[in-house]
């Protein structure tokens, strides 16, 4: 190696994420799973929003904006996998269901899951983890009630 490898080489580590709370790796890992498709919509955050402060006890009081904004940063530097890697350690065991079934839901709002939202739902099911089963059970009650 030259001296000027050495010089402009870049040896700054790989950016890492971790989340500070519960409900901040909540947000991070469905904000990275809305943003599979590469896109992120208004109706999509308003759902999120929607989903969370009505049907989870884990983010009454809280101000759910105060998440968002570092999830979306956060996940232009590390990635959706990577983020939804770091965060779902902070998951509480017994809510990793209820948060896989919200982002079932905002990824089924539409009726149908594309091949983008398939995969990323895929993966879900080993980072939470969930099972299989419950999973197929979630995505069934999700399409029966929509």
């Amino acid at each position: 190696m030259g001296i000027f490898d050495k010089l402009f080489s870049s040896t700054s580590p790989a950016p890492t994420y971790t989340p500070k709370s519960e409900q901040e790796a909540w947000i991070a890992i469905m904000y990275a799973c809305m943003e599979a498709d590469g896109y992120v919509s208004e109706p999509e955050v308003k759902k999120m929003f929607e989903l969370v402060a009505k049907e989870q006890p884990l983010f009454k009081n809280i101000h759910i904006a105060d998440y968002y904004q570092p999830a979306m940063l956060t996940h232009k530097k590390v990635g959706g996998k990577v983020l939804i890697d770091n965060s779902a350690d902070m998951v509480a065991p017994h809510n990793k269901a209820a948060l896989f079934k919200a982002i079932m839901a905002l990824l089924l709002a539409d009726g149908i899951l594309t091949d983008t939202e398939k995969e990323i739902a895929t993966y879900l099911t080993t980072a939470l983890p969930v099972e299989l089963v419950e999973a197929k059970r979630i995505v069934d009650d999700i399409l029966v009630s929509n």
